[in-house]
């Protein structure tokens, strides 16, 4: 986190790979292949998403397109080797968003049409629920974290749309993706940075000021103390 503070994008983006390869799989503890909750392996792929992100802010594109073709296969391999028809969807959504972040937006919309379609074929009994499981959360993050303070922000509602008794409500994901993540990615490039994601928050903290817009809305995550708008460390007021 210290090194997306500090607009290292290369090492941040080093980071999340590390953090990525250690989600996917430990040694001979276990792998992405092995039965059982996929929750682990989901926010591997979301670290390599936001890895490739920072390669392209980095100006390292052939680095991001690697970070991004080293998620894909993993995608793919799980959403054609799980039984759960509303799990294949969220690892299809993975797909899209794996092209996303690399600018193939083509291929991401189709990818997204896909997901979409498997959400509509699949429809759990309680979506809301399903929603808040944290496989979802792991395909939230990329686009939660890129859309911060971008005038792009996206929120739960966003996503998933206001009406849980609809039958789209889960394939609402992907079509706002489809519409939206590409915008996102471009927005990002286009500011040349990524903020951190949102941590514990407080509005009008008295102890802390943001030394470059003067507001004192304080973000903690990972060990930093940021301005909620700027993602710059914050000084005593």
């Amino acid at each position: 986190m210290t090194a997306l503070v500090d607009g290292d994008w290369r090492a941040a983006a080093d980071a999340y790979t590390l953090a990525a390869h250690r989600d996917i799989g430990e040694g001979d503890d276990w792998t992405i292949l092995d039965p059982g909750p996929r929750e682990r392996p989901a926010f591997g792929l979301a670290y390599f998403l936001t890895a490739a992100l920072c390669y392209r802010l980095a100006g390292a594109d052939e680095r991001a397109r690697l970070r991004a073709t080293t998620a894909l296969p993993l995608a793919i391999d799980a959403r054609d080797n799980l039984r759960e028809g509303v799990e294949r969807a969220v690892f299809q959504e993975f797909v899209g968003d794996a092209r996303a972040v690399v600018g193939d937006n083509e291929k991401a919309k189709t990818a997204y049409d896909r997901a979409a379609t498997l959400y509509r074929s699949h429809v759990p009994d309680d979506p809301v629920e399903t929603a808040g499981t944290p496989l979802f959360s792991a395909a939230n993050r990329p686009i939660l974290q890129a859309s911060r303070n971008t005038g792009l922000e996206v929120r739960w509602d966003d996503l998933h749309g206001t009406d849980p008794d609809e039958d789209g409500y889960l394939a609402h994901r992907a079509e706002y993706k489809r519409r939206q993540f590409p915008r996102i990615v471009t927005a990002v490039l286009d500011a040349g940075r990524l903020h951190v994601p949102r941590g514990t928050t407080e509005y009008n903290n008295e102890t802390y000021r943001c030394p470059d817009c003067g507001e004192n809305d304080v973000n903690w995550i990972a060990g930093e103390t940021v301005c909620l708008h700027c993602s710059v460390r914050v000084v005593e007021s």
